[in-house]
Order: C-alpha cells, then sequence, then structure tokens
C-alpha cells in the first residue's frame, strides 16, 4: 500500500512544475523580505520509528537558522495528526488559523541500508500540495536526510540550492593540542579529522569538498599542508618556508597565500600541486590574507602600506593594487563572497573590540553585521550560497563559540561551542552532490 502510494506521489510530482511556477520567491536583503511562517508536522516513522522525531527537529533548526522562516511551534497546531496526505484530505484552515502559509509534512522507511523521506509541501492559504520528493541518506546518519529534506525545501523558496548539506570545520584549541573538527552546518555532529601537538590555523576547503588546506607547524616553521578527507592523510603540499593563510581560487587550480620574509610579508600564489610560486606584491609593507575573487579574476588583501590595516583589490596576478576601506584603522580577515557583491571583514575599534562588516567591493559602502554582542566577532566565512556567514564570537561565555548569520546580521545563532576547547577560523564547506 505504502509503495502504491509512494508511485502516485512521483506522478503528481511530475505534473507540478505548472504550479511551481507560480511560488513565491523569497530573498533575505529584498525590500518586501519577510521571514515565510512554516509549520513542520511531526514526521512519521514506520513502525513508530523514533529516528522520525530526530530528523524532524533537523528540519526545524534547519529552516528556522536560514532566516527565511518563521518556523512555528508544533505546541500550538491545532490541526488533527492523524490527517492525511493528499491535500482534500487536509484541512488547511486548521494550519491557518495557527499562522502557517507553508506546511511540511515527511514520513520515512528503512531501505535497505538506507532511509528514505517521502516529503510533501504544501501552501496553506492555496489549499494546494506544491512538492513531493522522495529522498535518501545512509540508515547509519539520519540528520543527513534532515539536511536533504531541507534543502528541498529552501530550493522551492529561493529557487537556489539549499547549504544543509554541507560542512563547517575550525580549528579547537585545547591544552597542549590543535584539532582540526567538522560540524554539520547546524553545530551537531562534530568529528575530529586531525589531532596535532603543533600549530593549525587557517583551515580552507579546496573546491571539491574532499580537503582542506591548513597552516601546520609541523616542521617547526609554518608551512602549508593539506587534509584528505577520504584517507585522512595529511601531507605538506610545497616545501616553502614561513608560508600560511592559503586559499584555493574557485576553479581549483590555483592557491594564494603569504610568505612572512623578516618584517615583511606579501601575498603569493602557486599551481594547486605546489609548484610555479610567484610573489604577486611587493610593497614594504605588511600584504597578507588573500580572499578570491568569485570569478578568479581579482583577490581582496589585507595591507597596512597606507598606515593601517585596511582591505585592498588587486588582479590575481597583482596588478592594479587599490584600497578599499577607509573607515576605521584596523581591518583584517576579508573574505570575498560567493555571490561576488559583497566582502565581509573583521574591525577592531578605538575598545579593541572586534566585530564583522560586510563592504562593496564595487563603491566600498560598508554594512555593520555584529553589534554589542561579546568583545570578538571575526573571522567571517561564505556559506555557498553566500546568503548566509559563520563566524568566531566570545557572545556566549568565556570560551569561544561558532555563529551561523545572514549578510545583515537580522538572524544570528550561536551554532557550537569549543567542546572543552576555543574555536577559531571556522571555513564553510562547498556545496556537495
Amino acid at each position: 500500500m505504502i509503495l502504491a502510494r509512494t508511485f502516485a506521489l512521483a506522478a503528481l510530482a511530475a505534473a507540478l512544475p505548472a504550479l511551481a511556477q507560480e511560488r513565491p520567491t523569497l530573498t533575505i536583503g529584498s525590500p518586501s523580505f519577510q521571514p515565510l511562517p512554516i509549520a513542520v508536522a511531526q514526521f512519521q516513522g514506520e513502525g513508530g520509528d523514533a529516528r522520525a522525531a530526530g530528523v524532524t527537529e533537523v528540519v526545524r533548526g534547519d529552516l528556522s537558522l536560514s532566516g527565511l522562516f518563521d518556523v512555528l511551534d508544533p505546541r500550538g497546531f491545532l490541526a488533527d495528526p492523524s490527517e492525511g496526505w493528499a491535500a482534500p484530505t487536509i484541512r488547511f484552515a486548521r494550519w491557518s488559523d495557527v499562522g502557517a502559509e507553508g506546511l511540511v509534512k515527511a514520513r520515512m522507511r528503512q531501505a535497505g541500508d538506507e532511509l528514505e523521506a517521502e516529503l510533501h509541501l504544501y501552501e496553506v492559504r492555496a489549499g494546494r500540495e506544491v512538492l513531493v520528493k522522495r529522498l535518501r541518506a545512509a540508515a547509519s546518519d539520519p540528520r543527513a536526510l534532515g539536511h536533504r529534506i531541507s534543502d528541498e525545501i529552501v530550493r522551492y523558496y529561493t529557487r537556489e540550492p539549499g547549504i544543509f548539506s554541507t560542512k563547517l570545520v575550525a580549528i579547537r584549541k585545547l591544552r597542549g593540542h590543535w584539532e582540526l573538527v567538522m560540524f554539520d552546518v547546524d553545530g551537531k555532529n562534530p568529528r575530529v579529522l586531525l589531532s596535532e601537538r603543533t600549530i593549525l590555523l587557517a583551515p580552507c576547503w579546496r573546491p571539491d569538498g574532499r580537503a582542506v588546506l591548513l597552516t601546520s607547524y609541523r616542521s617547526g616553521r609554518p608551512e602549508l599542508w593539506l587534509y584528505t578527507l577520504a584517507d585522512r592523510g595529511f601531507r605538506r603540499l610545497a616545501a616553502i618556508p614561513n608560508a600560511y593563510g592559503g586559499v584555493y581560487s574557485p576553479d581549483g587550480t590555483r592557491v594564494a597565500f603569504t610568505i612572512t620574509d623578516r618584517a615583511n610579508s606579501d601575498v603569493w600564489v602557486m599551481n594547486a600541486d605546489g609548484t610555479g610560486a610567484k610573489r604577486l606584491t611587493r610593497e614594504p609593507a605588511l600584504d597578507l590574507s588573500p580572499s578570491w575573487s568569485p570569478d578568479g579574476t581579482r583577490l581582496a588583501f589585507v595591507s597596512d602600506r597606507s598606515g593601517t590595516p585596511q582591505i585592498y583589490l588587486m588582479g590575481a596576478d597583482g596588478s592594479s593594487p587599490r584600497r578599499l576601506t577607509f573607515q576605521g584603522n584596523y581591518n583584517q580577515t576579508p573574505a570575498w563572497s560567493p555571490r561576488g557583491d559583497a566582502i565581509a571583514f573583521t574591525a577592531r575599534d578605538e575598545r579593541k573590540v572586534f566585530d564583522v562588516f560586510v563592504v562593496s567591493p564595487e563603491n566600498g559602502k560598508i554594512q555593520r553585521v555584529t553589534q554589542d554582542q561579546g568583545r570578538t566577532n571575526e573571522e567571517p566565512t561564505w556559506a555557498p550560497n553566500g546568503r548566509l556567514m559563520a563566524l568566531k564570537t566570545d557572545r556566549a561565555g568565556a570560551s569561544f563559540q561558532v555563529v551561523v548569520s545572514d549578510a545583515r546580521g537580522e538572524k544570528q545563532t550561536v551554532v557550537t561551542g569549543g567542546g572543552g576547547g576555543e574555536l577559531s577560523a571556522p571555513a564553510w564547506g562547498p556545496l556537495v552532490e
């Protein structure tokens, strides 16, 4: 019976494109944007599978974290939990009475060594079903199934890929050692990838999502090393001393990084295999922290050539450098948005409080992201859709945590603490298939 129902709904999904063309599009930052009130009904599990409750909570948390939705409290729901799945069997007035404009339902079943979810999305005002989708994940990782459901809901409303199946990495400093830790983007499911008794700094994902570039002091001085997820290997990328802060170009063919020589530092670039290193800056100043534009033609970087650390831009070959920021006297850690329209950076004020801002690379207009939320908000990293960012903060206690924020700072959520140490240098991974 369940199988027959699944095929019937799959046929319905094939007939949905005409309806989808009429769907609303949510865009954070647009003048008319308001979070969409959405109800996520308790998912049903085959034979009372308790995993369904956990997956429901993952979806509710993801949708709230996105800033796109006002996820309604299930304690206020009025609808009969046993109501049907087909639109004519749903009393949409019950959902409208609690303020819902979107309604999510799903049922799960074991399919071999996988979990399968049948996702249903409804527009409450129109009283219609607008999306049916079957999704799968390894049975050993039900949270992954929840993130995939969230990604499909976000895709429906934004027409952009969801980012909840991506990962975050960060450095966790503990007593006497440093760890490379990977999290789900909601801060849950932490896994230690690498533990070292020498300093680890500045992780950066390779664009294929299969490796992380790091600065390691294994040799006693900073060098660029590569950690690969498949075999947990950790190897020196290039035998270049005093090199740090490596970042991949968007196409993954080049790496920009910094080399320090006595009191001077410069931005360099090399091939992704560690060959062909070339110096890009030659000022008698500190030039460091490169970040690629999404088309790979320009770099943002920090320089104190004007007397104080400021954000600069230059061509990817080092040509035409120009100063971008003129406000403040201590600007650092630029991160170019994948959308290309903003560069996030950290600024320190006269009270030695660090906050995150974004600046337009075209006109230099600056917008604040954090304010009066602890003494440290820094090291921003963008989600691959450029709608969200993660950053390091001390707002929730003595140790550092990771916050996920929208680009305007209107929706900010502490997603994880240090787990007994201090987190730093979060790096948001790429979209995965």
